[in-house]
């Protein structure tokens, strides 16, 4: 069976969050498409155009239902821009190397086109690359500046196609998007500001980004609490202030923060348990990262059985796992602590 692409708010609206845009399939009489001729390839490309038995059951699904509802619309770019929602999908399937397997598929669904659709991507991702490095600046720009700067960006990389991937919905849902990282920025600096009225403000951008997701992709509108939660724990203002607390009022807190974003007490209390938890975990890896400083202060190259009597002592049967991401160089307790989060 196909795989049904549906986006989560959750996905879409964490930070810059780097999904990809969804896009509208409906098509205009007066619709602008570039026709493309069968590709005469010299590069020993007829390897990809294979039978769909090259593939899993599946992945065979997969590409006759991309027949089914795309044949013959994929001429269109428009369309080849709206089938990147596929990718990440299709690639969790894929064997290696999937890139090859993917222009694979491509070739067997959409034979002389597989050129073409990774193209159009790869000019998708370029897009989403400027967004994100341009966030800021846009957030700042009055309506009118914001829309220009982004048709701009957009007729450079698609000169005959872009009025049709970014239709005007999909341009609202773009704005909004955009908005309320703009809220989520401004929240983020502003320690002056009451807890309740940074739940209130987050709630109501984030509703109406839900609102023009929802009426971009067809899906039901709902508020996400998981999602207002993440964003706003991850906030530097709400750090700030839970940092300062002692521990037992820190949790009193965030206990009350889910309470007014409308979490049930059962479900509360099965996430402060979670919490502490998280801080007893916490407390033991700070602890050893004393004692593991202390160890190489005293000892400029401490043997390797010294830190694995540390790890041991701190982490019992987790401490191999603790020493196969140090030799990686990753220190896990040196990572950001983001109470009510992680």
């Amino acid at each position: 069976m196909f795989i049904k692409i549906i986006i989560s708010t959750s996905i879409f609206l964490t930070l810059a969050l780097s999904g990809y845009q969804y896009y509208s399939t409906s098509l205009s009489a007066n619709t602008e498409y570039i026709t493309l001729e069968p590709q005469q390839d010299n590069n020993n490309d007829s390897k990809y155009i294979t039978t769909a038995s090259r593939w899993s059951i599946e992945i065979q699904d997969i590409i006759q239902d991309l027949k089914n509802q795309y044949s013959s619309q994929i001429h269109h770019i428009h369309i080849q821009a709206k089938l990147i929602t596929i990718r990440e999908p299709l690639m969790n399937q894929l064997n290696a190397p999937i890139q090859e397997n993917m222009k694979g598929v491509l070739a067997t669904a959409f034979p002389s086109y597989e050129n073409s659709i990774l193209n159009v991507w790869s000019r998708m991702d370029e897009y989403q690359k400027w967004l994100t490095t341009e966030n800021r600046t846009l957030m700042e720009l009055n309506a009118l500046s914001r829309s220009g700067m982004l048709w701009q960006k957009r007729n450079e990389l698609f000169p005959i196609a872009a009025s049709d991937i970014w239709n005007e919905k999909q341009d609202n849902y773009e704005t909004a998007q955009l908005n309320f990282h703009s809220t989520i920025d401004q929240l983020d600096k502003s320690n002056d500001v009451p807890m309740n009225e940074r739940i209130q403000r987050l709630q109501t951008s984030f509703q109406q980004a839900d609102n023009a997701f929802t009426r971009t992709l067809g899906q039901q509108s709902g508020m996400h609490k998981n999602t207002i939660a993440s964003v706003l724990f991850g906030l530097t203002s709400v750090q700030d202030e839970l940092k300062i607390l002692d521990p037992e009022h820190r949790q009193l807190e965030i206990d009350a923060v889910r309470r007014e974003l409308g979490y049930d007490e059962g479900s509360i209390i099965k996430m402060s348990t979670t919490d502490s938890k998280r801080e007893q975990r916490w407390s033991n890896g700070y602890a050893y990262m004393e004692s593991r400083d202390q160890l190489i202060a005293s000892n400029e190259q401490p043997s390797a059985s010294q830190l694995n009597a540390l790890r041991h002592q701190f982490f019992g049967n987790s401490a191999k796992t603790i020493e196969r991401e140090e030799t990686d160089g990753f220190y896990r307790f040196q990572r950001p602590r983001y109470y009510g989060r992680n």
